[in-house]
């Protein structure tokens, strides 16, 4: 079967002016600050509660929300992240939550947490690898 050389050319072409096409008109939604797809909208869910303070780090304000919203908006935030980067540096990591997370019950929420997992690891009743878990799981 032979294909003439025109309509190949053709097909060449139609298939890159649709890439071109579908890639810019993707680009220009990202930029419009609107996600467009359903994972976009989940990534950007906790936005509304991450907030930058004045030397430009990320603090996290969950006030008037329920705690499993509270929870999920921790989970979501490099707070965290910066959070378990310390570990098993207790002290730093309570450090991060007092210098970053600002609602105060939310605070003493989870520095209560961090304090039992902090008593079971000294205490030998957890493993290293099992106090990183359950922390992760805050």
């Amino acid at each position: 079967m032979f294909l003439d050389k025109s309509f190949i050319i053709f097909l060449i072409v139609g298939i890159g002016f649709f890439y071109v096409v579908t890639d810019f008109v993707q680009d220009i939604e990202k930029d419009d600050g609107y996600p467009i797809t359903t994972r976009e909208q989940q990534a950007h869910k906790y936005d509304r509660y991450i907030h930058r303070d004045s030397i430009d780090r990320t603090i996290l304000v969950v006030d008037d929300i329920d705690r499993t919203t509270q929870l999920e908006a921790w989970r979501h935030s490099d707070i965290k992240k910066d959070f378990l980067s310390f570990y098993p540096q207790f002290d730093e990591m309570r450090k991060v939550i007092k210098e970053r997370v600002i609602t105060k019950n939310f605070q003493s929420y989870l520095l209560d947490k961090v304090n039992t997992i902090e008593r079971e690891f000294l205490s030998g009743s957890l493993t290293f690898d099992q106090s990183k878990k359950k922390l992760e799981q805050l």
